[in-house]
C-alpha cells in the first residue's frame, strides 16, 4: 500500500465522532476505498460501539471490516478542534487513523496495518513528529517511511 498525500486531511472540523465517522466514510468513496459509503460508516459505528478506539495521546483508530471496502488501506485526520472519544488517558482525540479492509483481507492484512500502526503510535518521536508536520505530501512521506507495508 502506498499512502499519498490524497489520504491526508489537515484541519477536519467535525462536532462528534459519529459526524467524523460519517464524513471519513464520504472520503473513503471520495478516494476509492468503497463504494458505499452509507454501509462503511455503519461498519465504523457499529465497530466503535463493541469498544472504543479511542488510544491515548489524543490518537485513534476506528476500523471497519466490511465488504463495503474495495481495498484495504487507511487515511489519517488531524482535526481542527479535538473530540470528546473514550480514551485510555481521558484525553480529547486531535488525530485519527482510519483503517478499512474488505472481508477478505480481515486477518492477514487489516492484523499488519493495525499492528504496524499501533506500534508507531506507541513510540513518542513519531507522534511528536507528525504534529510538527503542516504538509501533506510530507506527512504521506513520513506515514510510509515509519509505517510502511
Amino acid at each position: 500500500m502506498n499512502f499519498s498525500q490524497e489520504n491526508v486531511f489537515l484541519n477536519v472540523s467535525e462536532s462528534s465522532i459519529n459526524s467524523l465517522l460519517k464524513y471519513i466514510s464520504e472520503i473513503a468513496a471520495i478516494t476509492g476505498y468503497t463504494t458505499d459509503a452509507k454501509a462503511l460508516n455503519k461498519s465504523f459505528i457499529d465497530r466503535e460501539k463493541e469498544f472504543s478506539t479511542g488510544l491515548e495521546d489524543g490518537f485513534a483508530i476506528p476500523h471497519a471490516k466490511t465488504a463495503a471496502v474495495k481495498k484495504a488501506g487507511f487515511l489519517y485526520f488531524r482535526l481542527a478542534n479535538p473530540l470528546k472519544w473514550q480514551t485510555y488517558d481521558d484525553q480529547p482525540v486531535t488525530d485519527v487513523f482510519a483503517l478499512m479492509v474488505p472481508p477478505q483481507n480481515v486477518g492477514n492484512e487489516h492484523l499488519k496495518m493495525l499492528a504496524n500502526l499501533s506500534t508507531a503510535l506507541l513510540e513518542h518521536d513519531f507522534k511528536k513528529e507528525l504534529r510538527r508536520m503542516t504538509n501533506r505530501n510530507e506527512i504521506a512521506n513520513f506515514i510510509n517511511e515509519r509505517i510502511g507495508e
